[in-house]
């Protein structure tokens, strides 16, 4: 009994600690995932591209093969006129040590530079690493959902 006891008393504050922690990640995920959709939809292509690894790479809703972020491409995108609205709707964050995957849908409106608008509705997976205490984007993916507009 007293062994069991010693147990219960070990093992539950660890496992609050561990609890407190792992909130504190996704109140910082969910930080660095707002203050990506801030950048973006601003056209701070600069500030987006603080919160992700040097050697980020996606998949887009093109459907087309894995390849490195175009970020100077975004950034010539933006000059030229682009405009990018996102709204992120039910996230999903999930912490894994230094590992966590945020799913979410994102509302978009995005019109090219000299087109029209076109409003569409993604989910997205995005892959994060903590390095120095800091939450960064490795990996990104996004498709298209369908139907476009779910109820």
């Amino acid at each position: 009994m007293r062994k069991l006891q010693y147990i219960i008393q070990s093992v539950i504050p660890l496992l609050l600690f561990v609890n407190l922690a792992h909130a504190g990640d996704q109140e910082d995920l969910q930080a660095t995932m707002d203050a990506i959709t801030a950048a973006w939809t601003s056209g701070d292509v600069d500030t987006a591209q603080k919160q992700f690894l040097p050697e980020v790479d996606n998949f887009d809703i093109d459907g087309g093969l894995l390849f490195p972020m175009a970020f100077d491409d975004t950034r010539a995108a933006f000059a030229a006129g682009l405009q990018f609205k996102v709204q992120v709707v039910h996230p999903d964050i999930r912490v894994y040590g230094d590992t966590a995957i945020v799913r979410a849908y994102q509302i978009r409106q995005v019109t090219p530079p000299g087109g029209t608008l076109i409003n569409m509705t993604v989910r997205a997976t995005v892959v994060f690493v903590k390095q120095k205490g800091q939450w960064k984007v490795a990996h990104w993916h996004a498709s298209y959902l369908t139907p476009p507009n779910p109820k």
